[in-house]
């Protein structure tokens, strides 16, 4: 029995899907729990921020709305295989920006999906990061554990070789998140703007 066109065409679309859904799986886990979770859209009060800032540890990121937690990586070199090893571990800082809470630009990159056979696992640490609000609140620490909270000012997607993203402006003090996007691509890029809140 031969398959009709029509029927090879929805085999090979389907092989296709099956073969992304599988290369991407953690990503869109990630996807499906913050919206089955429900983003926590909410006007953070004194004790909750109290209530954040107490379980962080040194050098830790964390984005409540989202449900975002990890580590920060601090790498001196600027070459891809360095990056890609620090990334097993949690966001990484990029050599040359601002620290947390200075005035500039403090800039960090994640993975927002990675290969399931990958080490590490924060592979997909910004796999939600597109979803994030304007005014939302992100908490980061340095390495004495000092904490600061930032308010989210702009949400975009960038060329991938946009290096504006990176300028580093001393009048203000800023934290930039970025990751690949669309999924599975490094197409280009998607990144959060926020400003220290004082």
């Amino acid at each position: 029995m031969q398959l009709s066109k029509k029927k090879k065409i929805i085999i090979v679309i389907g092989v296709l899907l099956a073969i992304f859904v599988a290369l991407n799986f953690n990503y869109l886990l990630a996807n499906a729990r913050l919206f089955f979770r429900g983003q926590k859209s909410i006007l953070l009060t004194g004790d909750t921020v109290n209530q954040v800032e107490q379980k962080m540890a040194a050098n830790q990121l964390i984005i409540p709305s989202l449900g975002i937690s990890a580590p920060l990586i601090y790498v001196s070199e600027k070459s891809e295989a360095v990056y890609q090893k620090a990334l097993e571990g949690g966001a990484v800082h990029f050599p040359g920006t601002a620290n947390p809470g200075e005035a500039g630009n403090a800039y960090f990159f994640g993975h927002s999906s990675d290969y399931f056979w990958s080490k590490g696992k924060y592979k997909t640490v910004f796999a939600t990061l597109p979803s994030v609000k304007i005014g939302e609140s992100i908490f980061i620490s340095d390495a004495a554990g000092a904490k600061y909270e930032y308010k989210v000012i702009e949400s975009k997607k960038v060329a991938a070789n946009d290096t504006s993203v990176l300028a580093q402006d001393l009048t203000r003090q800023i934290l930039t998140l970025q990751t690949s996007y669309p999924v599975g691509t490094a197409l280009a890029r998607w990144v959060v703007i926020a400003k220290l809140r004082k």
